[in-house]
């Protein structure tokens, strides 16, 4: 009663302020005195209707309110309840207390205990329960997760038995799960296997039951160098779609790194695991030495290097030798030829280009690491010992 005393005080505050307003705007003094009385029993009456509907409404809110408060109460209660029974449920599943139930595809129905499965450490496959909780059905409640090999399994507790959601099976089914347009899917991805980038997504209700599914993928299945490049298939929902859109999903939902990102991490391990294992072979001007350097012959394009050009990079023999220049949008980074390279380690070619050369004929140089891997070239720049090496792009063979 405080609260709604308060409301009408405030009412009758306000229509005694609108008259005052009435007043001073200035309305002929004759038609103000001439309405007084009458203004004064409308005014009234208004006042004690206003009172009265305000009463029932601020009556109505608070018992409104009470409902919603009950009911939200109610809910987070049988939510807590829930809860609880599924992880007694999941308790007495990893206590050997009761059984998983996997259901097959064809609907057949097989159990297993918790000790059933393999729990060696020294086991590549060893099961181990997860301290992470995520709701992977959609339902508002967690489910259990296993470690395991492939990703291992997903566990689901209703009408008070425990199911198998989902599990990996091989690395060509391997099991994740992720968000997606406020969702949460089950993910199966084959990503180990040459010619192809495979993603299921599959989003479970309650139930247990596959409410939406689709892939994402990419098929490179003839790509000489198991890449994928801008001819290569890509699919989602059944429809194809463009390399840049591909990268921009697989990016979206399940944070894949780009071709471009991925070539970025590669350029690391150049850097810091370099490969040291053959001996360094200087160039002396030999057949033998330009044979080595025609295993990085090629025509490779780059996007862009780390100051956003693109460009090409060029290794081709002609009857001189071999021309090694780097074009860009800009111009050029350098033109050189065999001579320019100082030697060659294992999949490393060093280069020392005279980047200014002055009239007295000395010169000032650049260092440039060229590292071959199987379709594309990684570029970096180096110091006269061809250390320190920063990364300038990845060129490929085909982008």
């Amino acid at each position: 009663m405080k609260r709604v005393k308060k409301v009408l005080a405030v009412s009758t505050v306000l229509v005694a302020a609108m008259g005052l307003c009435a007043c001073e705007d200035g309305a002929p003094a004759e038609l103000g005195y001439a309405e007084t009385e009458s203004s004064d029993s409308i005014s009234a009456e208004a006042a004690s209707k206003e009172q009265s509907s305000v009463a029932v409404e601020d009556t109505d809110a608070e018992e409104n309110s009470d409902t919603d408060v009950s009911a939200e109460a109610d809910s987070k209660a049988d939510s807590s309840v829930d809860s609880d029974e599924n992880e007694e449920l999941f308790k007495a599943f990893i206590d050997d207390e009761i059984p998983a139930i996997r259901i097959s595809e064809d609907g057949t129905e097989d159990t297993f205990m918790y000790s059933d499965l393999p729990h060696d450490p020294e086991d590549w496959d060893n099961v181990t329960v997860s301290d992470e909780r995520i709701d992977l059905d959609n339902d508002g409640e967690n489910e259990l997760i296993l470690t395991g090999a492939n990703g291992g399994m997903y566990l689901d507790a209703r009408d008070g038995k425990v199911y198998v959601l989902a599990e990996g099976d091989g690395t060509a089914f391997r099991l994740d799960h992720a968000e997606y347009e406020g969702s949460t899917y089950v993910v199966h991805s084959d990503t180990t296997h040459g010619g192809r980038q495979t993603y299921t997504l599959d989003k479970y209700n309650g139930k247990g039951e596959i409410e939406d599914s689709f892939q994402l993928a990419a098929m490179y299945w003839d790509n000489e160098y198991d890449l994928y490049d801008h001819d290569s298939e890509f699919i989602f929902r059944d429809k194809n779609i463009t390399m840049e859109e591909y990268e921009a999903l697989a990016k979206e939902i399940l944070d894949v790194p780009t071709k471009l990102e991925w070539a970025e991490k590669v350029a690391e391990n150049d850097i810091n695991y370099p490969d040291t294992r053959k001996e360094p072979v200087k160039n002396d001007g030999t057949e033998a030495f330009t044979m080595l350097i025609d295993e990085f012959a090629g025509e490779y394009t780059y996007v862009k290097d780390q100051n956003g050009l693109g460009g090409t990079l060029s290794i081709r023999l002609n009857e001189l030798g071999y021309d090694i220049n780097d074009n860009n949008s800009n111009g050029y980074r350098f033109l050189a030829n065999d001579s320019n390279v100082e030697y060659i380690q294992g999949n490393r070619m060093m280069i020392a280009y005279p980047g200014m050369v002055y009239s007295d004929g000395d010169a000032t140089f650049n260092y440039y690491v060229i590292v071959k891997h199987n379709g594309y070239l990684s570029v970096f720049e180096a110091d006269s010992k061809y250390e320190n090496l920063q990364f300038l792009y990845t060129a490929w063979v085909k982008y």
